[in-house]
């Protein structure tokens, strides 16, 4: 049937995809980028169509780590001919790091010569605190962040600190600050470190699992709560998200800024309180809280 024989159809149908496909050539040149793509990724087509693969999309690993040469999926099919299947943080327009699902395919111009890579992905569940909690989180997210607002923050902890009384266990509490936004909003205006503080929130939501949570706690701070009580994986996943900010970019006004965070981290055990809490991981809290303009120092994970 001439309808079925229409290549037209068959584009059309990769393109309406509800999930990203982008085809690269022998020299890693993005040839067809869909609409899931650009959903997933920010990157509208003609951005991306016939630059290099490693251009906007710099997709790295939950250490940080950029997905080129030898540790690169594509790579790995160019050479071998086998599909790839893995786990990358891709870097979204917005400057956040958002988890994917990657895998990859040879496309054969005949049965062995290689011309292209097809590169099919998907987000990977995310802590989504809007998910997590439904309707109760309607009018009490951060309209910045688009996380819990600090005093849900707060009395989401309060009431998890209460219930380990009675469960007798813990949780992993990480707390993230975001350095030197007091002085970039100071040169280029208050409205400058809007997309630190979203691209910090979506990157923290995208690195946790789905029973932990994320909320703001202070102007440049946000808290995260793990369900594991574990001191060994708690502490990985302050180093993970860490690694991940460090490796995620702003653009403001054609320039490009590195996000600087620190994040400390602690175990709360029965008996703890909030503030002690804070005060364990970052000595410097109470200070701050009061004006003062000591800050922590460091961009490795503290001990908690």
């Amino acid at each position: 049937m001439p309808f079925f024989s229409d290549p037209a159809l068959y584009q059309s149908v990769l393109e309406e995809l509800p999930i990203g496909v982008y085809v690269l050539d022998r020299e890693r040149r993005v040839r067809f980028w869909n609409r899931g793509a650009e959903r997933i990724t920010g990157y509208l087509a003609h951005e991306v169509v016939g630059q290099a693969c490693s251009g906007p999309l710099q997709h790295c690993d939950a250490q940080g780590r950029v997905l080129c040469g030898d540790r690169c999926p594509v790579t790995a099919t160019f050479m071998e001919g086998h599909p790839q299947q893995t786990y990358v943080f891709a870097l979204h327009k917005e400057g956040h790091r958002a988890g994917t699902r990657v895998q990859t395919l040879p496309l054969y111009e005949n049965r062995d010569v290689i011309a292209g890579v097809a590169v099919i992905f998907e987000e990977a569940p995310a802590s989504c605190v809007t998910e997590s909690f439904g309707s109760l989180m309607y009018g009490c997210l951060d309209p910045v962040t688009g996380v819990p607002s600090q005093r849900l923050t707060r009395a989401m902890l309060i009431e998890s600190l209460r219930g380990l009384e009675e469960m007798h266990g813990g949780f992993g509490l990480l707390l993230i600050q975001i350095q030197s936004l007091k002085e970039f909003s100071a040169r280029h205006g208050a409205n400058s470190i809007v997309p630190f503080l979203h691209a910090t929130a979506q990157t923290i939501r995208h690195s946790l699992g789905g029973e932990d949570f994320v909320g703001r706690w202070g102007e440049h701070e946000f808290l995260a709560v793990m369900h594991s009580p574990s001191p060994v994986t708690v502490a990985a996943k302050a180093e993970t998200i860490w690694h991940l900010l460090s490796q995620s970019e702003i653009s403001w006004w054609g320039d490009r800024f590195l996000i600087e965070a620190t994040v400390a981290h602690a175990i709360a055990r029965p008996g703890d309180q909030l503030e002690t809490l804070i005060n364990r991981m970052n000595p410097h809290h109470a200070a701050q809280a009061s004006g003062a303009s000591a800050r922590p120092t460091g961009a490795e994970p503290q001990q908690g």
